[in-house]
């Protein structure tokens, strides 16, 4: 691995000028106000029926919806509105009309002593862990990459201002959080969304409480854990989290695409990270086991581009853009969740001694990458588990 200057970063990723991107553009928010999209969704709620199939249980459905409860109970817990939330006249809409919080709210009027930003730096790193993050790391703001409005919902229907982040809020942390690797191989099925859900459920519980850590501290948060502020994957790439690969998602050295990514603004003075390079975008250019696996066929097969496929993509950034028009429109099809560019990536393994190993060969004998692929394939890495007798067989982790 190494470190890339952020002139590396630009010149690898970056082909033109960045225009921020409008959020109402994303393929979850198209699916609320474009006639397109919403004819090709009988049902995009995710429900889904349950059965006596394996994998689509009651008791796999119920796995599913617990691990996710402390999303809903976080950020939609309307009798204490998040006061850092960006847009509060938003936040108050989705919840009581008369209701409005100052993004100051609960923040003393005293700051801590930040002479020393390395000391700081570290102190809010460990805080970030603690809180249950399993990656932190730490960027500049790039202005770029704030979304251009605000699109969320209302009881009046969807709400559509344009946003600004105030020049105060010059740093980001971005927070990971690894995903069940052994639930993650029961794709697709409500088991391995689980595993997807529980990762949502952490990110919005951890940024929230880091977001209240730091104002006690005196300084100023935006919580973005919504995903309506900032888009999450570049602002990790520049944070040192990890890089972008074929399938559209961020790839780590810890756990591959098995990760979900959250972030939280600030205007406390912080030490930023540099962004990494481990190999992935070699790799991906030889393996495509994520094309072959999409369903929907939505990840392209040929070489990275800056164009993209339709409006929910930005433009000149070179990598591969995935079509998230017929990505949506499948899952809307099936209503099951998916995850199949996730589970399938060779990235998507345990850091044991094993493949710690085998991440070092990608990274520095990147020359033969495809005899890695092969390789993964002979040990039949990749393919779905047979969801069978799973409750039985099923051991948590830390279990007694």
């Amino acid at each position: 691995m190494k470190r890339l200057t952020l002139n590396e970063w630009e010149k690898k990723y970056i082909t033109g000028p960045v225009e921020r991107f409008d959020p109402e553009n994303t393929m979850f928010r198209r699916a609320y106000w474009d006639p397109d999209i919403k004819d090709t969704l009988k049902d995009w709620s995710f429900g889904g029926k349950t059965s006596e199939k394996p994998g689509f249980t009651m008791w796999d459905q119920a796995l599913r919806y617990g691990s996710r409860r402390g999303t809903a109970l976080t950020l939609l817990d309307t009798s204490k509105p998040n006061p850092s939330q960006l847009n509060q006249e938003i936040a108050a809409l989705m919840t009581n009309p008369k209701l409005r919080v100052s993004p100051d709210a609960y923040r003393p009027k005293e700051k801590i002593d930040v002479s020393d930003p390395e000391k700081v730096t570290r102190y809010v790193k460990k805080a970030a862990i603690y809180l249950g993050a399993d990656l932190v790391g730490i960027c500049k703001l790039d202005r770029r990459f704030v979304y251009s409005h605000t699109h969320l919902d209302s009881p009046d229907g969807p709400v559509h201002l344009p946003q600004e982040i105030p020049e105060e809020y010059q740093y980001a942390i971005v927070t990971g959080f690894g995903e069940d690797y052994e639930l993650m191989k029961y794709y697709p099925s409500y088991i391995a969304d689980a595993a997807t859900s529980t990762g949502y459920a952490r990110m919005a519980i951890n940024s929230a409480n880091l977001s209240t850590f730091i104002r006690m501290l005196g300084f100023k948060t935006i919580d973005c854990s919504i995903n309506a502020v900032v888009p999450s994957i570049p602002l990790a790439m520049l944070a040192g989290l990890g890089d972008i690969g074929r399938n559209g998602l961020l790839i780590t050295p810890e756990f591959g695409p098995r990760v979900r990514v959250t972030v939280v603004l600030t205007d406390m003075p912080l030490v930023a990270d540099s962004p990494i390079d481990f190999g992935v975008t070699e790799f991906c250019s030889v393996c495509k086991k994520c094309v072959y696996a999409c369903p929907s066929r939505s990840i392209m097969e040929g070489e990275r581009t800056n164009e993209p496929n339709n409006v929910s993509n930005s433009s000149n950034q070179l990598k591969w853009p995935i079509n998230a028009e017929t990505c949506r429109a499948y899952w809307g099809r099936v209503n099951k969740p998916c995850t199949s560019c996730i589970a399938s990536c060779p990235f998507n393994k345990e850091m044991d001694w094993f493949h710690s190993t085998a991440r070092w060969f990608v990274d520095h004998g990147r020359w033969a990458d495809s005899i890695y692929v092969k390789i993964d394939d002979l040990l039949g890495y990749g393919k779905p588990k047979n969801a069978d007798n799973f409750w039985e067989k099923w051991r948590p982790k830390n279990a007694f």
